[in-house]
């Protein structure tokens, strides 16, 4: 039965009609796509070498991004998911084995007023129950979070290109993509850039335990009544301490001729997420407990410092 059904949709799928500039045009951004996303993986690496030239890489990575053959990839696909009915029930008919969580369709703002530039995508996530059906619950919570924060990102582009009145100079960048889609837990990461004089790099990452179907913060994939603010703050410092002894480059706001500067303690809604290996990574934005000139920090936290106060199932 499972072979037919393959079978069939596999049919339907070669007797979708797509002009074929459309196409062609899909096909060539795709592979265009791909050679940027290797260009920027490998400046990952090297910007995880090289702490202080981080917000750097970052900005060529924007330049090269925005109008270039990746944005066109995306936006042709777009087109093809949103536009074409019978492409769309294809694509939906696309078994997702084990999820309950997933990026169903997005839409993007887009602006270009004289030398400010604005590229904000919103994705639509649904979650669902065990049986298949839609927590409706659960996806309009999510959504409306996701709503809110680009609204705001788009305001707030909006605002300044009125006060600028056509002199300003500002390019706003928001992309997103799936961190985390495990047995457990579903992530969702946003990373903003906004470049103007210099950039500012900012993460909110949107998670869903896939055990209740609901979101959670950091506090959430602890078990309760565990103190997991202490141990995991007193190992950020000590990673701090390690990389500013190994590294002159590297500065942390930490035992500063500043005090009120320095960094303290994580909080319960500090932002996290689990990476491939399975560990827990906590992220700072630029200038939170950093200079800016090394944009935003990520500190993965070893599984034994958590191991006795972690829920099953989120970390290895």
């Amino acid at each position: 039965m499972k072979d037919e059904r393959l079978d069939k949709m596999n049919q339907e799928y070669h007797e979708i009609f797509i002009p074929a500039e459309l196409r062609q045009r899909v096909e060539t951004g795709i592979r265009e796509a791909k050679k940027d996303m290797e260009t920027e993986r490998q400046t990952t690496i090297e910007r995880k070498k090289k702490p202080m030239k981080k917000k750097n890489n970052k900005m060529i990575t924007f330049a090269k991004t925005v109008g270039g053959a990746a944005a066109a990839a995306l936006i042709a696909i777009t087109v093809m998911a949103n536009s074409g009915a019978s492409i769309a029930h294809a694509m939906a008919k696309i078994p997702v084995i084990g999820a309950i969580a997933e990026v169903v369709t997005f839409r993007e703002y887009q602006d270009s007023t004289n030398q400010m530039y604005a590229d904000v995508k919103v994705p639509e996530v649904e979650v669902k129950n065990e049986d298949g059906t839609v927590n409706q619950e659960s996806t309009n919570a999510i959504n409306q979070s996701i709503q809110e924060y680009t609204d705001e990102i788009i305001a707030q582009y909006q605002a300044d290109v009125e006060a600028a009145d056509g002199q300003g100079y500002q390019a706003v960048d928001l992309d997103y993509q799936v961190i985390t889609d495990s047995d457990r837990l579903f992530s969702i990461r946003f990373d903003k850039l906004v470049v103007m004089a210099s950039g500012e790099e900012t993460v909110k990452i949107y998670h869903i335990d896939k055990q209740t179907g609901k979101m959670i913060n950091l506090s959430g994939i602890f078990k309760k009544g565990t103190n997991f603010i202490d141990p995991i703050t007193a190992n950020i410092k000590e990673q701090m301490k390690e990389q500013m002894a190994a590294d002159e480059n590297v500065t942390y706001w930490l035992d500063s001729d500043i005090p009120e500067w320095d960094f303290k303690s994580i909080t319960a809604d500090t932002t996290f997420y689990i990476n491939e290996e399975g560990r827990l990574v906590i992220v700072f934005d630029e200038g939170e407990v950093a200079p800016m000139s090394m944009g935003s920090v990520e500190f993965v936290i070893p599984t034994e410092v958590i191991q006795d106060i972690v829920q099953d199932g989120f970390v290895q």
